[in-house]
């Protein structure tokens, strides 16, 4: 195993069902219609990026080096500015006061906000997602660890190709919705906070919520970014195409319900958003590594 790049879990080349065929449970229009899409052979990581291995890329001089970074990147970073962004075009951004040296939300101790649900104080460790990245800052970091971002279609497809059965799972580990599998509002994991409380949890905290090829955390826990820029699939009957404004979020977060917490769902942020709009949303992105 890669120090840099974690674990990864080698998914073959093939073909799969992506999107939602349209009778199911809190479809969204965004995710149809349902079409078949050949995917070459990729490598993506087992868990989302955590806190310690984030660390190891702020300690090496990431957030020095110019040559991990896009040119918008690199601008954002010295701009230090912190973008909030809603997903569906408001933003609230705050001026910064010098060049970025790690992400927004990089405190050990931090107090998850979200949609109304629990709140008490949290202690990130080592172990769990680093989250209120920005693409810019997850781009980098694959960057700097030998690989890059997945594409939406390698996510998706690690999130629930049961590859034996030829079907395209609703959640990574079946049709039916269960609360206790992933990190969310309705499950009671005390490691997560228990219920309706706004908590990310370490790592592989869920088991028994793997996807069929054995990535874990693929919904809930951390938003995670994609390489797409948001745009409809073919045959969309409400078309969009927000290429170079908004790019793609798949997974959902610790404080979303079943209807996020989807392998089809799709949510898109600004490529300098760091969390959702304002410091009362917690839906702080992550991200997992891919080659």
């Amino acid at each position: 195993m890669d120090e840099r790049l974690g674990e990864l879990i080698r998914v073959p080349a093939g073909n799969f069902l992506m999107g939602s065929v349209g009778d199911e449970e809190y479809c969204a229009p965004t995710e149809l219609p349902q079409h078949e899409v050949y995917v070459a052979e990729f490598e993506i990581g087992r868990y989302e990026v955590t806190r310690g291995e984030y660390r190891r890329f702020i300690e090496d001089g990431g957030y020095q080096d110019p040559s991990y970074w896009s040119d918008e990147g690199w601008e954002w970073v010295q701009s230090g500015i912190t973008v909030h962004s809603g997903m569906y075009g408001s933003k609230n951004i705050v001026e910064g006061d010098g060049p970025r040296t790690a992400p927004e939300h990089w405190e050990p101790e931090q107090e998850w906000v979200g949609h109304g649900h629990g709140h008490p104080r949290f202690t990130q460790t080592d172990d769990h997602p680093v989250v209120g990245v920005s693409y810019y800052e997850a781009e980098a970091y694959c960057n700097w660890a030998g690989g890059r971002l997945p594409t939406e279609e390698e996510w998706e497809k690690a999130a629930r190709w049961d590859e034996a059965n030829q079907h395209s799972r609703i959640w990574p580990w079946g049709d039916e919705w269960d609360p206790e599998k992933c990190n969310n509002p309705d499950d009671h994991n005390p490691i997560a906070g228990g219920h309706m409380v706004n908590q990310s949890a370490p790592v592989g905290s869920y088991p028994d919520g793997a996807s069929p090829c054995g990535c874990m955390d693929m919904v809930g826990n951390a938003w995670e970014w994609t390489s797409n820029w948001a745009k409809s699939y073919d045959g969309c009957e409400e078309p969009f195409d927000f290429t170079g404004e908004y790019v793609f979020v798949r997974g959902g977060c610790w404080d979303d319900g079943p209807s996020a917490v989807r392998c089809a769902s799709r949510g898109w942020y600004v490529p300098k958003a760091t969390s959702g709009t304002g410091d009362t949303d917690s839906d702080y992105p992550g991200f997992r590594v891919a080659r």
